[in-house]
């Protein structure tokens, strides 16, 4: 049993079928979204954590390095030097972490698929 749609009516539908679906690709991103922001949260407080840590560590190395030195030379030249070995691995610390961070991007890419999906289906259906 074939039904007779109006083209009013048939239109009517595509308008609500596109906004369900923008709606849910809406809602496809914001739960990716979240979900990237929270293994982020949990990443970046671990990191904090071990970089006070190790901000300690070096910190006291650095102390028993000025005294070490300092048995040879005076010591704010045994301090000097250890300043020195400290501000040297920070810099390729630092190096290191712009290097590692260059190539991240904060994309959604299940979203994006999505997305890509969905246009492709609507344009198919679109073209006679």
């Amino acid at each position: 049993m074939a039904i007779d749609r109006s083209l009013t009516d048939l239109t009517r539908d595509l308008a609500g079928n596109i906004s369900d679906l923008f709606r849910n690709e809406v809602r496809l991103a914001r739960a990716e979204a979240v979900e990237n922001v929270k293994e982020l949260g949990g990443a970046l407080a671990k990191l904090a954590i071990g970089i006070v840590v190790a901000c300690a560590a070096v910190t006291l190395a650095l102390f028993a390095l000025a005294y070490a030195l300092g048995s040879v030379l005076p010591m704010w030249g045994s301090a000097l030097i250890a300043a020195a070995v400290g501000g040297a691995i920070a810099y390729l610390l630092v190096q290191a972490g712009r290097k590692a961070l260059s190539g991240k991007t904060f994309a959604l890419p299940r979203t994006k698929r999505s997305v890509e999906r969905d246009f492709h289906v609507i344009k198919e259906k679109a073209s006679p």
